[in-house]
């Protein structure tokens, strides 16, 4: 117990530093690549982004299943079968990255059908091509980022992602400052993530050395039957995923125009970090977790996942309330006036992140416990019906029309059916469990967002001062309440002394 605690914490602690750094700068760099290249680029960017995220599919959550067969023997220290499993991933994602590459090539001669009033948009084939190598590249590397995460020890690549970051950004900044070359500028991003691989498979044989073998070895059979299993299960998931979440930005391009992708860019920029700090901050968890449900009771399981789910309230209902009060009037003095969606737009926005921010903790348990073949087609049935909607409703709504899609879509089956599938196998508790604290966070969130944004309309002002002023009061009067309602609770107690006091004495000592 005391070791996984001890991982989740450097893990949870790495996540962190390098998203602060990664947001101060993803902000910088946006500001400079909307002045200097311009927002019909950036929604290219966007556009290329969901339209190479298909070939994604041939990996079809081949990952997962290959961080959920690992866990027992890096337990057990079991190096032979551990080299099995490696050399047989790193087989498959050779394949798989010649089907990425061929799958792009196919892709190609379609690209105008997805673009429109693109007019000015310059050397659309070259920039294609480089987000294509983009996306091979990375699975050269994936099978060591597999062993790595199932091992627990993503805080030891913290200071390659951070000089990567780092790196990757300035030298990006100083691109577009001085030369305003969109071409340069891919192309440096394209080096950068070259070195980042190589340096990543350095460190990986560093620390398991053992893997660099000459000698074969064998999966056996009911290891090898499980992970076919799982895979296509897996793939499904995938492509309602990519239906799901990938498809939007196309259908924007496609109905409305590549620039409006630009304004919405700048949004999910904004909420994919606050994404991003959520799900890295459960997922320092995520791989205890798998350790958690092997070897503890099912009552003990269920009072962590409680706990977690605590936190996951937390940490995406004050960003929210915050969001909901500051974002419009840091866009103006982010970017500029110009560059802002409507109301309607931006509410459908924060709804999908809260709806689909509160799913990361049960969606956490439920790989963890390997729940993939149960719900297999559930995502396939969810992503067609948010295709479908999307392609009605930006007939009359627009983008608004889109997200508003999505919103229906999760809500219709994924709301529910994660916690449905992790309450039913891993806890054997009634799903009503859930929903009772699902509804009595989301009440007390309510609350807070109506009492901040009263205050915050009462103080007016949209300056930068009244942004950071609005901030604090978005987050102090929420804090306020779940410290008087959630102070007493199992939950938060265990929350502060399990994971939250010993990581404060851990950073300051």
């Amino acid at each position: 117990m005391n070791m996984r605690t001890d991982n989740s914490r450097k893990n949870f602690i790495a996540s962190i530093s390098v998203m602060l750094v990664m947001t101060f700068l993803g902000f910088l760099t946006r500001k400079v690549f909307v002045d200097n290249i311009g927002v019909e680029y950036l929604g290219l960017n966007g556009l290329l982004l969901n339209i190479l995220s298909v070939v994604s599919l041939l990996e079809g959550g081949f990952g997962t299943s290959i961080v959920y067969n690992l866990y027992k023997p890096l337990a057990e220290k079991d190096q032979p079968r551990i080299i099995a499993l490696v050399q047989l991933y790193r087989k498959i994602y050779r394949y798989i990255s010649l089907g990425v590459l061929l799958m792009g090539l196919a892709i190609y001669p379609f690209l105008d059908v997805f673009i429109k009033d693109g007019e000015s948009l310059k050397y659309v084939s070259v920039v294609f091509f480089i987000f294509l190598f983009n996306s091979i590249v990375p699975y050269f590397a994936a099978y060591k980022w597999s062993l790595i995460n199932a091992d627990q020890k993503q805080y030891k690549l913290v200071r390659i992602n951070l000089v990567y970051q780092v790196g990757l950004n300035l030298t990006k900044l100083a691109i577009l400052y001085y030369t305003k070359n969109y071409i340069l500028y891919l192309i440096i991003e394209s080096l950068f993530l070259v070195g980042y691989n190589v340096a990543i498979t350095y460190k990986v044989n560093q620390l398991y050395s053992y893997i660099r073998t000459k000698v074969k070895y064998k999966v056996d059979e009911l290891t090898r039957k499980r992970i076919i299993t799982n895979s296509k299960a897996l793939f499904l998931h995938s492509l309602g995923g990519y239906l799901m979440h990938s498809t939007g930005n196309i259908v924007i391009s496609s109905f409305v125009s590549i620039a409006i992708v630009g304004l919405y860019s700048n949004y999910t920029l904004i909420t994919s970090y606050i994404n991003n700090i959520v799900t890295n901050t459960l997922n320092s968890f995520s791989e205890s977790v798998g350790n958690l449900i092997a070897t503890e009771s099912v009552e003990h399981v269920n009072k962590v996942f409680n706990t977690i789910f605590l936190l996951n309230f937390i940490i995406i209902s004050l960003p929210v309330i915050v969001l909901s009060n500051t974002i419009n009037p840091f866009i103006v003095w982010w970017l500029g006036s110009e560059y802002l969606l409507d109301i309607a737009t931006v509410a459908v926005i924060l709804i999908n992140l809260y709806i689909f921010g509160m799913r990361i903790s049960v969606q956490i348990f439920k790989v963890k416990s390997g729940i993939f073949v149960q719900d297999k087609f559930s995502p396939l049935i969810q992503g067609c019906a948010n295709l479908i909607l999307s392609l009605i409703f930006v007939q009359f709504w627009g983008i608004t029309g889109v997200l508003l899609a999505s919103t229906i879509s999760v809500l219709s089956i994924g709301f529910w059916q994660f916690p449905f599938l992790v309450y039913k196998y891993t806890f054997k508790k009634p799903l009503r469990l859930y929903f009772i604290s699902y509804a009595k966070y989301t009440l007390i969130a309510l609350i807070s967002w109506v009492v901040t944004y009263y205050l915050c309309y009462l103080l007016d002002d949209n300056s930068l001062i009244g942004i950071v002023l609005k901030s604090i009061i978005s987050l102090v009067v929420p804090i306020g309440l779940y410290y008087i309602l959630f102070s007493r609770t199992t939950e938060m107690r265990s929350l502060i002394f399990t994971y939250i006091k010993p990581m404060l004495l851990k950073i300051f000592k």
